[in-house]
């Protein structure tokens, strides 16, 4: 049996959760062929996938890193948004053909697309058996109005837009419809999900909410040794990390910023708070702070964290919900419109949320989270996203059987046709 794994390029969540899925599937098809197509974050990710005994093909040829660079114009029409930044980043021809042309060369029994939207639409193309994992219900743009694009800075052509709308909730619609299973981390929200392509699928049986799709959970480490590691002190622990994505620079930018100055701030009455920084790039550390520029593997420091500050990203809030750790989502701004949904929704579950606030807002949040107020409302968001804690088990063998079937059907058409003819005969 063959697999092929096709994580979004987008970002490094999509890497991580189907780092996941192939270590489970690993285990439940231990005589399977596993190959990733990998377009992002090569260096952090090609020895990870290796290590679990899963073949790595490079689809970029280049390091591709999208938290380094800014990827809309505050003019949103068809040309910029359709046309600059949907088709390079996911409806992508290129793409398509040269995942069609994998597929050709590697027979795969089943296709795993983790919201890679150009690889489900080669499998769907060659009639390949996909599967869809995804943590978006629809293409962002359907789940957002203009009215919100507008409060985020951008100019929007209200007619492109509402074209760009329908067809890729036509395309997206399309992919689900023809997906072998469809698999999702995120808790439906009716008031948030009703006319979207995998609600739609959740209603009819065709798709699965399974709760987070992580990594196992590191048992309980030596914390005074990763404090000298990392150079921490004994003092409480604030972790914040910004997004593997971002639309606009300055917004990464500026929650570094309000990070730092709130830090600065609660200070004044815990002078011996620290801030573990990853912030994608190196910054000059000022007293109390470590700066990192990505930690692959963060869980044993999120077992140490006082308070995690995040931007919504779907795999963080569901590895965070999973372990139960404390957690503040902060958004950069109505600018970063792909993760404005789920700003929203973990809102409505019980999180605290911030959008686009100043550093004083921050201090002013994080000092009560702090001293534990809110704990209960987290713990029942929590589990909200994490019903049965880790729910990678739950999709591994859902995404195993979808492989044992295809690979059934393949074979049926020789053991059919030799029945035929016997009974012709």
């Amino acid at each position: 049996m063959k697999v092929v794994l096709a994580p979004n390029p987008t970002g490094s969540g999509h890497n991580m959760r189907m780092l996941s899925l192939a270590r489970q599937l690993r285990t439940q098809l231990p005589e399977a062929e596993l190959t990733v197509l990998l377009g992002s974050l090569q260096p952090t990710f090609t020895p990870l996938f290796e290590s679990t005994g899963v073949r790595v093909i490079d689809v970029a040829g280049t390091l591709v890193d999208t938290s380094t660079s800014s990827h809309l114009k505050t003019q949103m029409d068809w040309s910029t948004y359709i046309g600059g930044y949907v088709a390079p980043a996911f409806v992508n021809g290129d793409r398509v053909l040269g995942h069609l042309a994998h597929y050709r060369d590697l027979d795969p029994d089943l296709v795993v697309s983790d919201y890679n939207i150009s690889a489900s639409m080669a499998a769907a193309i060659l009639g390949v058996p996909h599967a869809l994992v995804t943590e978006r219900y629809d293409f962002t743009l359907h789940q957002l109005d203009d009215a919100t694009l507008e409060a985020g800075g951008f100019e929007v052509d209200r007619e492109d837009m509402r074209r760009g709308r329908e067809a890729l909730h036509a395309l997206f619609s399309w992919i689900v419809d023809t997906a072998e299973v469809v698999l999702t981390d995120k808790p439906p929200v009716p008031e948030m999900d009703r006319g979207t392509a995998v609600a739609r699928a959740l209603d009819e049986g065709r798709a699965v909410f399974t709760g987070p799709m992580i990594r196992d959970f590191p048992a309980p480490g030596d914390g005074q040794e990763l404090r000298r590691s990392l150079g921490l002190g004994d003092g409480p622990v604030i972790v914040g990390s910004v997004g593997g994505t971002t639309m606009f620079l300055e917004n990464k930018q500026r929650v570094i910023e309000n990070y730092l100055a709130a830090h600065r701030e609660l200070r004044r009455t815990h002078p011996d708070l620290q801030l573990v920084l990853l912030g994608r790039e190196k910054i000059e550390a000022p007293e109390g702070v470590v700066s990192l520029t990505y930690l692959p593997d963060w869980m044993p420091l999120l077992q140490e964290a006082d308070l995690l500050l995040s931007a919504p990203g779907w795999i963080t809030v569901t590895e965070v919900a999973a372990m139960d750790i404390p957690t503040l989502f902060v958004l950069g701004g109505l600018g970063e419109y792909h993760e404005v949904e789920a700003a929203r929704r973990l809102d409505l579950l019980g999180y605290p949320t911030l959008i686009e606030p100043d550093a004083e807002q921050l201090a002013q949040t994080i000092a009560p989270l702090l001293a534990g107020s809110g704990a209960e409302r987290m713990e029942r968001a929590a589990r909200a996203v994490a019903p049965e804690g880790s729910g990678t088990a739950k999709a591994g063998a859902l995404l195993a059987e979808a492989v044992r079937r295809s690979a059934a059907r393949r074979q049926a058409p020789a053991t059919t046709r030799s029945v035929r003819h016997r009974d012709a005969a």
